[in-house]
C-alpha cells in the first residue's frame, strides 16, 4: 500500500506506481549484481519513476542495507509537484528472519551536488534497555539521557541510538544522517 499523505500524487501517478509496485511484490533485493553498476531494486526504481533522480544512489543504498533482500512493504511520501526539490520519505516494515522492526528512510535533495539522508529502524526488545544497551550496542557510548528516562548511545559522528523503556522491555530506535559533501 502506498500513501502520500499530507499530499497525494496525481491520480495516474498513483495508480502506474501501486501497479508497478504490485507487480514486483515489494521484494528489495540486497545481492549485488555482476554488472559495474548494481540493479536498482524496487524502492529505487519506484522513487525514480516518481521523479526523485538526485537522491537515487542513496535510496538504492540505503535501502540495500534496511533490507538485505528480505520481504517489506512499503509506503511512500511524496509531494504533489517538482518531487525533485523536495523531501521524500518511505516507511518499511522489514521481516528479517524470525525479527520484524519499522525503518523510516528521508531523502532531501541538494540540486547543486547530491543528496542528504537520514533513516531510522525502531525495534521492540524483550529485555530491559541497559541489558540491549550492552548485549546489541555495546561498541555505542551511553551518552547519558535525553531527560528522564530515553537513554542516549552515539557511535561515531552521526549514528544515535535511543533506548526507551516500554513494558518489560526495551524499543530501539537507531537513527544515521549522511550528509553530501560539497
Amino acid at each position: 500500500m502506498i500513501s502520500t499523505s499530507p499530499y497525494s500524487l496525481k491520480p495516474v501517478a498513483q495508480v502506474l506506481m501501486v501497479l508497478y509496485l504490485a507487480a514486483t511484490s515489494l521484494k528489495l533485493s540486497a545481492e549485488p549484481d555482476q554488472k559495474a553498476a548494481p540493479e536498482p531494486n524496487v524502492l529505487t526504481k519506484a522513487m525514480t519513476q516518481a521523479g526523485v533522480v538526485y537522491c537515487r544512489d542513496h535510496v538504492q543504498k540505503v535501502s540495500d542495507f534496511l533490507t538485505k533482500g528480505s520481504e517489506s512493504g512499503v509506503s511512500l511520501q511524496l509531494p504533489v509537484d517538482h518531487v525533485n526539490d523536495h523531501l521524500v520519505s518511505a516507511s518499511l516494515e522489514v521481516l528479517d528472519n524470525s525479527a520484524v522492526f519499522y525503518a523510516n528512510m528521508d531523502f532531501s535533495p541538494l540540486v547543486a551536488y547530491g543528496c542528504d539522508a537520514s533513516f531510522e529502524i525502531v525495534m521492540y526488545w524483550p529485555d530491559k534497555c541497559d541489558t540491549v544497551a550492552k548485549t546489541q550496542f555495546s561498541e555505542a557510548k551511553n551518552s547519558g539521557k535525553l531527560r528522564k528516562h530515553i537513554s542516549l548511545l552515539t557511535y561515531g559522528d552521526n549514528l544515535q541510538i535511543f533506548l526507551m523503556p516500554a513494558g518489560p522491555g526495551c524499543v530501539s530506535i537507531k537513527k544515521q544522517t549522511l550528509f553530501d559533501k560539497f
